[in-house]
């Protein structure tokens, strides 16, 4: 069992276990997991709590070590997001937008690996994913 410092963790274990159990899924798995999970956090009810569930999501996909696995699952969630309501989308893109203030290296690194999904999905899609740049 890991121990956890004074501020400082020593647990290596993934942030998000449901991220971690992933692997192997089909895409329709992928896609109806990341409608569940982006649907609960368009439900946080505070937008600094929001951003906090958001942002640990996108840093653990960053530490999946398969670029290919990270693609395949960040195609899902694009294609997820585009299947939420618009007002969960403009949730859902606000809190992303101010995740750059929290942890930009990961929101650059995710952008950019979004930027080249893009061109690649659905015309609608690519319609109901707003530009993210802060």
């Amino acid at each position: 069992m890991a121990i956890l410092g004074f501020g400082k963790k020593k647990d290596t274990r993934p942030v998000d276990v449901g991220l971690a159990s992933l692997g192997g899924k089909s895409e329709n798995e992928l896609i109806e997991w990341w409608k569940q999970r982006l649907e609960l956090i368009a439900q946080v009810p505070s937008e600094i709590a929001r951003v906090g569930a958001l942002t640990p999501q996108l840093r653990e996909l960053s530490r999946i070590e398969s670029a290919e696995e990270r693609k395949r699952l960040t195609k899902a969630r694009l294609i997820a997001f585009a299947q939420l309501p618009q007002d969960k989308r403009s949730i859902i893109s606000d809190a992303r937008k101010k995740a750059w203030d929290i942890d930009r290296g990961v929101l650059e690194a995710d952008q950019k690996l979004v930027d080249e999904l893009m061109p690649q999905l659905d015309a609608s899609v690519r319609s109901a994913y707003p530009a993210q740049r802060p």
